[in-house]
């Protein structure tokens, strides 16, 4: 092993760790698959040092860190409901994407968790083609060798990509970044359980969705237009008739809703991501899988 390429390949990852775990987590939407996986592509790369032929280095490693997503999105065979959603995450010092000139203005934001949830919809290919293209900004060429089709190959999966990023993240004219004011007016609206305050703050055409994990019941379809949300909060502030808390934190470079229940320890209930747009919330997401909440309690403390 030639010792000038290992120090080489040390340094590139530790200059680009937090942003090789991030490539991980968009391509698998887990915070665990995260850990694992970028860890095996940091270790699978310092094995093969003596193979970076390339004086980009950190390029050389998200080729390696996506191949060892794509391995493993072949083996997984869990397939995503509509109500899946993905792991939310304290994780606000991820750089920004450095796309060039010509790539989508969708990822400029792109550990938001409404663009995480649209990417999973995406194949793993495309997915990968996007973003080693317009996240980690590389040519063609190595993205063609790395997804092992060849270059016009890839770049009709790139415009492929781009387009079912579109489709499933649905209307583009959205806040970027959600309206902060909003979202306070949130939380205080969850807190005091006041359909009245959530109301004034709903869209006629407000979405939403509940990822209960499989374990919490919750709806398994997406709830259209504000009366028919409104109902769903009323009939939960019933079914829960404990103190709630709420609370605005960053999660996922974003404001959210943390909802806490002060009587269990604070134990985390729920985490609550909305889209905005002209003072209004367009799109509602609300995570209460436990499994998907339990690494956010240390944010309570």
């Amino acid at each position: 092993m030639s010792p000038d390429r290992t120090v080489t390949v040390l340094a590139a990852v530790e200059r680009c760790r937090k942003r090789l775990w991030a490539h991980c987590y968009r391509m698998t939407g887990r915070r665990a698959e995260a850990d694992d996986l970028s860890q095996e592509a940091i270790a699978r790369a310092i094995e093969r040092a003596d193979d970076l032929q390339s004086a980009d280095a950190e390029g050389w490693l998200f080729r390696i860190a996506t191949t060892v997503c794509l391995d493993h999105l072949r083996r997984d065979r869990r397939t995503r409901s509509i109500t899946d959603l993905v792991d939310p995450i304290a994780f606000d010092d991820v750089p920004a994407a450095a796309a060039g000139p010509e790539a989508t203005a969708l990822l400029r934001d792109d550990v938001r968790l409404a663009v995480i949830v649209a990417l999973q919809h995406l194949a793993p290919k495309q997915r990968a083609v996007l973003l080693l293209h317009d996240v980690c900004g590389l040519p063609l060429a190595e993205i063609a060798h790395t997804v092992r089709t060849n270059e016009n190959a890839t770049k009709a999966t790139l415009h492929r990509a781009r387009a079912a990023l579109a489709r499933a993240r649905g209307r583009a004219d959205v806040d970027v970044p959600v309206d902060p004011d909003v979202v306070e007016r949130l939380a205080r609206a969850l807190e005091s359980r006041s359909v009245e305050a959530l109301g004034a703050l709903l869209a006629d055409d407000v979405w939403g969705v509940v990822d209960g994990g499989g374990v919490v019941r919750v709806a398994t379809r997406p709830t259209f237009g504000a009366r028919a949300l409104l109902r769903r909060f009323a009939n939960l502030a019933r079914r829960v008739p404990v103190p709630v808390a709420c609370r605005v934190v960053h999660l996922n470079a974003e404001p959210a809703v943390l909802v806490t229940l002060p009587n269990a320890g604070d134990a985390v209930f729920a985490s609550v991501h909305v889209e905005t747009r002209g003072g209004r919330i367009i799109a509602m997401r609300v995570v209460r899988d436990p499994a998907k909440l339990a690494p956010l309690q240390e944010v309570t403390q």
